[in-house]
């Protein structure tokens, strides 16, 4: 599977600290390999975000992607907050 990531989405993960870039790190290696692992509670969004699919990084930060194509993801951005203040 191909990754790529939006310009947002790279300067919202330099904002983030050393731990929660590698935590991030980690989630992305699990989104490439295993896109529907349980841990990352990977679920399509709803109303005007309903472009996205949202995967848990914990500790209140979540990544949305989208599919371009079969087998290429887009990371679009990454959000820190509680979950109702991010949909």
């Amino acid at each position: 599977m191909r990754i790529d990531y939006h310009k947002n989405a790279l300067k919202q993960f330099r904002r983030l600290k050393r731990v929660e870039q590698i935590r991030l790190f980690e989630i992305l290696k699990l989104l490439e390999n295993e896109p529907l692992a349980e841990q990352l509670r990977n679920h399509q969004l709803k109303g005007k975000l309903s472009k996205f699919r949202s995967v848990s990084v914990g500790g209140g930060i979540r990544l949305y992607y989208y599919e371009k194509e079969q087998n290429h993801l887009i990371i679009a951005f990454v959000a820190t907050g509680y979950h109702a203040q991010v949909h």
